[in-house]
């Protein structure tokens, strides 16, 4: 037999790269695939971590919350009293405070969302150590506060805490990156006095803030960290410019079905007369000295967003536009559908529309200025983050309506 040395062709030849090239191809993509959900699997155990060892700190504090004694406690000026004029009334030292503080980082200017109340002492293992001694001098002239309390409590000077304790929640930006920061913590106890944490001038800019109050970071990475307020009008959780409106109390159950829905308070001032009634639209002229109209919510939501992904603009965008181009083309990839969802940009919240289709690095904006945020013009290299969305409610045992 006559023996064939011919060769493969060159058709075989391509056809054979063909198939390996393919395979090699499947085979890239199948890994890039299993790295994208391994790390954002991991990203996912690495947030439940954190929320798991910080969201309870902030709902204890809440569910642990403590009102006067008694409903009608007006305290009052006791220096110099004149018996035959009526004592100067003084604010109640309990309150319940949230707002917006506007800090100037370089040449920004950013949002800071506090909550300021009063605690019961109780389960603070923290501070069971300089409890037992506090109150035990009658010398004491120092609060516990985190600031040199290991040395106050050596030599006895810590006042008696009265079983009460001021707790400040704030967010606070990252000076380098203004857009991400942290949700600090601090208290103080006994409360009240010219350096209370529930008084917003001690911590209304950042230099009274590194001055006057010892915050610890409790959650880092933070994009937005929001409060609701349920009241007594409230009837969902959707919140709409104007409200909470003050309405009529239902006489019977057919006229609270028949009620129109009302949303909760972006604010708080169980004072009523600390904020203005453009700030809290519960307030009451004249009642910041007067205790018996002090009022607590029934509900508090917590809403907050942790960075997943960030890059920056691959070019700038100025107020009106709608798409935005980021330098990253695998940006924000394996989140799932992008309708709808907040992405903040430098200081901006935009709702996304989704991603064009045909350049990854391209996304469309349903609306700006989101998350009560402004309309802002962008330049390139401007920050661009995507971050998981997270909420939830504390019920609040002790809360108090308006029965004035």
């Amino acid at each position: 037999m006559k023996r064939s040395s011919r060769g493969f062709t060159l058709l075989e030849v391509l056809v054979a790269m063909s198939l390996f090239t393919l395979l090699g191809y499947a085979v890239v993509t199948l890994m890039k695939s299993g790295v994208e959900m391994y790390l954002g699997g991991n990203m996912v155990a690495q947030q439940e971590d954190r929320l798991e060892l910080s969201l309870p700190r902030l709902e204890e504090d809440l569910r642990m919350m403590r009102l006067p004694s008694m409903r009608d406690r007006i305290p009052f000026d006791s220096k110099n009293p004149d018996p035959e004029k009526e004592p100067e009334r003084l604010p109640p030292e309990n309150r319940f405070l949230s707002g917006v503080h506007k800090y100037k980082i370089g040449r920004e200017e950013v949002s800071c969302r506090w909550l300021a109340f009063v605690r019961d002492v109780a389960g603070l293992r923290e501070l069971d150590s300089f409890l037992l001694r506090a109150g035990t001098n009658p010398k004491a002239d120092a609060v516990i506060d985190g600031k040199d309390d290991e040395e106050e409590h050596k030599n006895g000077r810590h006042l008696a805490s009265g079983g009460e304790v001021e707790v400040l929640w704030i967010w606070l930006p990252d000076e380098r990156k203004p857009g991400v920061g942290a949700v600090h913590r601090a208290y103080r106890t006994p409360i009240g006095g010219p350096d209370s944490l529930l008084d917003p001038k001690n911590h209304d800019t950042l230099e009274r803030l590194r001055e006057k109050v010892k915050a610890t970071p409790i959650f880092t990475g933070v994009l937005r960290w929001d409060l609701l307020f349920w009241t007594q009008y409230t009837t969902t959780w959707e919140w709409r410019e104007g409200e909470p409106r003050v309405v009529k109390r239902p006489a019977t159950e057919s006229e609270a079905k028949l009620r129109a829905a009302c949303g909760p308070s972006r604010t708080w001032d169980s004072t009523r007369g600390l904020l203005s009634d453009k700030e809290f639209l519960l307030a009451k002229p004249n009642s910041f000295t007067f205790a018996g109209d002090d009022i607590w919510p029934r509900r508090v939501r917590v809403e907050f967003s942790l960075v997943e992904d960030e890059t920056v603009l691959a070019r700038g965008f100025s107020a009106g536009e709608r798409d935005f181009v980021v330098e990253a083309t695998d940006f924000a990839t394996g989140r799932g559908e992008l309708f709808s969802k907040p992405m903040r940009i430098g200081l901006e919240w935009v709702l996304l529309q989704g991603r064009d289709p045909q350049a990854r690095d391209r996304f469309r904006i349903e609306s700006r200025g989101a998350l009560g945020t402004s309309e802002l013009v962008h330049g390139e290299g401007t920050p661009v983050y995507f971050g998981r969305m997270f909420d939830f409610a504390v019920s609040i045992p002790a809360f108090r309506d308006d029965n004035n």
